[in-house]
């Protein structure tokens, strides 16, 4: 059974044909996790990505004094871990099977052994790596703003601006971002950004292709930073 609809959810592979995507996802592997066991914890050297096929998963993260600092819940056709097949950095909290799952998996040494096979699809990474890069410092270089709307509104218009196009079917965003990747860009939580996105989806103010924005609506949005600015925000958005 092919996977490679799951593996269209991840914007790390954004700019893979079909063909890349499905020899990728033969290099995946199915493996189910009962309720309440453990993927992985905080702080452990675990370098794999996971994309939910069914069931659920919580992830939390703990402080010093054992505090919960962030949680967050993965269902079905979401991932997570995506980054540490490229920096392999410890992870940031802890994953439990909340009912039984079943999840694909792909470890970095082989998604390395892939890379080295299939020479452009590397290629085709670092573009999109650099682009988030580019991405992340432009927000950076922002002025400070205080709430999630402001955050991933501004991002938005930024990156319209550098990669938003007009065709015969009308405005076409030009890069794939999910929920998930706004609130990696923007530095606020997944579950600030999912409700900041379907805001601005209910409001019109970008469009959705599955759980990817396909179109921004630039001069709506740059109203939405004025009135939210005001503290006045659309409705829908609050």
């Amino acid at each position: 059974m092919s996977y490679v609809y799951l593996l269209r959810n991840v914007s790390l592979f954004a700019q893979l044909n079909e063909d890349e995507l499905d020899a990728l996802a033969a290099e995946f592997i199915l493996q189910d996790f009962r309720r309440g066991q453990v993927l992985f914890q905080q702080g452990s050297t675990t370098n794999t990505l996971y994309i939910v096929k069914s069931g659920s998963v919580q992830i939390t993260s703990f402080g010093r004094q054992n505090e919960i600092t962030y949680t967050d819940i993965f269902h079905a056709e979401q991932y997570f871990g995506e980054f540490s097949l490229l920096d392999g950095l410890p992870r940031s909290g802890e994953a439990v099977a909340l009912e039984h799952s079943d999840l694909l998996l792909l470890t970095r040494p082989t998604f390395f052994r892939f890379l080295e096979r299939q020479t452009m699809v590397a290629v085709k990474l670092l573009v999109t790596v650099s682009r988030r890069m580019r991405f992340a410092e432009s927000s950076v270089e922002q002025t400070v703003v205080r709430s999630a709307e402001q955050k991933i509104a501004r991002l938005l218009v930024n990156i319209a601006n550098h990669y938003q196009s007009n065709t015969a079917e009308g405005s076409r965003f030009g890069v794939r971002l999910s929920a998930d990747d706004l609130a990696a860009l923007s530095g606020v939580t997944r579950t600030a950004a999912r409700s900041v996105m379907d805001a601005l989806r209910e409001t019109g103010l970008i469009t959705l292709e599955r759980s990817h924005i396909a179109a921004v609506d630039v001069s709506g949005l740059r109203g939405y930073l004025q009135h939210s600015a005001q503290g006045i925000l659309p409705t829908g958005a609050n």
